[in-house]
């Protein structure tokens, strides 16, 4: 049996993907499309990364199962921190946006 279970993302490391690629990256090497987690976003499924995602610079990106109501089917930006205080917590942008981010963790039991 499955039981699915939740922890909050405290860091950029929960979310990086292992086979990212950038743009001072050598040619030619092609990792596939990108290796994204589970995640609950604000409870809505979803799956998200972290990386370059093929640029210069590194960026969030989430893609919903379903539409989400603020952020639709996709999403992304380069302006985004990590709350220290609050686990789970994702500061975006400049206007004091954010959203809590879940991974969810599958065991076997």
């Amino acid at each position: 049996m499955n039981e699915k279970s939740t922890r909050p993302a405290v860091s950029a490391e929960d979310l990086h993907f292992p086979n990212d690629r950038g743009m001072m990256d050598p040619p030619g090497h092609n990792p596939g499309p990108p290796i994204l987690t589970d995640v609950l976003v604000d409870g809505v499924p979803a799956k998200a990364g972290i990386g370059v995602f093929g640029t210069w610079s590194e960026r969030i990106v989430l893609i919903f199962e379903n539409e989400h109501p603020k952020y639709g089917k996709e999403w992304g930006t380069k302006y985004y921190m990590f709350d220290e205080n609050e686990p789970g917590k994702v500061n975006w942008g400049h206007n004091g946006d954010s959203f809590r981010i879940e991974i969810i963790e599958t065991n076997q039991s």
